[in-house]
């Protein structure tokens, strides 16, 4: 028997009795088993494991048997990605039996029971958080996903979330909040709502950047430039920071955001997917034809066109890259990227940002090699990754001079007291709180903002006349298990032991 954090996924098909009054067995067990492998193939995309069926429900957990940092993440993917899966099944059943099928989701991530019993090869997961999300997916509308409050702490970075709601599900004595998933968010986006610090200890890496940019547009020659440091040390903000200053003195500059994804279905190339989309402004739930019309309007010429959009995994009828080699294929690829950076750059200043490059894969990397090599214009790519790719991926780059490093390191003490200075602007808190604070925030930003936080959800600090005060003692929001832990894991299954009590 083990304590593990993990996420529970519980969906349920609705109309599977009427499909049950309308079929004879044999046909009703053939598209019963559609409905479990399309639904099983989307959990296993995103790195779940099917715990059981029950009936027509499906029970999946994230973080068994192996926990990482972003199984919330991982679970809300997936349940997105049911849906969609179900949109298509339902196709072929309303064409075959003028039947469709309606699916309710609950999400829910808390501490549960695992031990494997010696008569399964399935692992037995217990506890109160399974049972929560059992119940959300009961109170769950039609085609709706419903997350509990600690999925939606984990996630709300990455997804879009409705208001809370307070709901009185069965068997619990108190009210439980969960929120619905409205769809995953444009940008990731961190810091404490409602309050904002200026960039703390960051001027030499931001004048680095700031000097590339110079080169860049001196000589109108592509660079990358990778931004490497541990999780929360502030990598995305530092690049969100210089953004926001080429932005303020090129107002005609071209930036474009993707984001590398650990796990899925079709990630390979996800980010310079979602680079493409944006550029030309296709969104994830425009219907193909509408996406290949926006994509024709950008890219005029054929050949590009359908080599950008097998990258993106956007439709192309026809295409005559399904008579090419794999190896002809990759080739397509990489001369269709470069072509359009190189369009993108011809005018003016054009920036790529690429997120969590520790992600990617060797493709995508030799992909981001040949477009710097191969383009030509004002164009910079940065990258922000955590040391993770320089262990996996020792080559990034080979040496060459287009290709550059920043190193982030963790913030001095005295700066960590600044960016808290900044976060609560007059506050008044007792010295011994302050030094547990910085303590356990240990130098990392998104550690200290996430302390910051649940300090004020517990209320132990309140806003009262324009300052902060402090309501318990020095540690009472600054000891037991953290909310932002789960994103904070070690590969081998336990909670960083330093993150346990530093909120």
């Amino acid at each position: 028997m083990e304590r593990k954090l993990v996420t529970v996924l519980f969906a349920d098909a609705m109309g599977s009795t009427s499909l049950a009054d309308r079929l004879d067995p044999e046909r009703l067990r053939t598209v019963l088993d559609s409905y479990f492998a399309a639904m099983a193939g989307a959990v296993d995309s995103w790195g779940g494991t099917v715990e059981k069926f029950i009936g027509d429900a499906v029970m999946a957990v994230f973080g068994v048997p192996a926990v990482r940092e972003d199984d919330a993440e991982r679970a809300l993917s997936a349940a997105m990605e049911m849906m969609e899966r179900l949109e298509e099944l339902n196709k072929e059943l309303q064409a075959r039996h003028g039947l469709t099928l309606r699916m309710r989701i609950g999400v829910n991530t808390g501490e549960v029971v695992t031990g494997t019993p010696s008569d399964s090869s399935q692992r037995l997961v217990s506890g109160d958080p399974v049972n929560v999300a059992a119940r959300l997916q009961a109170e769950a509308e039609p085609d709706a996903i419903l997350a509990g409050e600690r999925t939606y702490l984990s996630a709300r970075h990455s997804f879009r979330f409705g208001g809370p709601m307070d709901l009185q599900l069965k068997g619990k004595p108190e009210t439980v909040r969960a929120r619905r998933v409205l769809g995953k968010a444009s940008e990731s986006r961190r810091g404490v709502p409602g309050l904002s610090s200026p960039l703390v200890g960051r001027a030499p890496e931001l004048q680095a950047l700031d000097s590339l940019l110079d080169e860049v547009l001196e000589a109108r020659r592509p660079r990358l430039v990778t931004v490497l440091g541990p999780a929360g040390v502030g990598k995305s903000r530092l690049v969100h920071e210089f953004v926001a200053g080429v932005r303020a003195q090129h107002p005609n500059a071209r930036v474009l955001r993707g984001r590398c994804l650990a796990a899925g279905h079709g990630i390979t190339f996800w980010a310079l997917g979602e680079i493409l989309r944006a550029a030309c402004g296709i969104r994830l739930d425009d219907p193909a034809q509408l996406a290949l019309e926006k994509l024709k309007a950008k890219v005029p010429d054929p050949r590009t066109l359908e080599a950008l959009a097998a990258t993106a995994g956007i439709a192309v009828p026809g295409t005559g890259l399904e008579a090419l080699s794999p190896q002809a294929v990759a080739e397509e690829l990489a001369s269709a990227w470069p072509r359009f950076a190189s369009a993108e750059a011809s005018a003016d200043l054009a920036i790529w940002v690429v997120e969590d490059l520790h992600w990617a894969g060797d493709p995508l990397l030799e992909m981001l090699e040949r477009v710097i090599a191969r383009s030509a214009g004002p164009f910079l790519i940065i990258g922000t990754a955590r040391p993770d790719l320089v262990d996996a991926h020792p080559g990034f780059g080979g040496g060459s001079e287009n290709f550059s490093t920043i190193s982030l390191r963790p913030l001095s003490s005295k700066q960590s007291q600044q960016l808290l200075e900044g976060l609560l602007t007059m506050a008044d808190m007792p010295s011994e709180m302050t030094a547990d604070i910085l303590r356990k925030a240990d130098g990392n930003p998104f550690f200290l903002e996430e302390i910051v936080r649940r300090l004020i959800e517990e209320e132990v600090l309140v806003r009262q006349d324009g300052r902060w005060h402090s309501t318990g003692s020095p540690s009472a929001g600054c000891s037991g298990p953290t909310r932002s832990s789960e994103r904070w894991v070690t590969r081998s299954h336990r909670l960083c032991c330093r993150l346990k009590g530093a909120a």
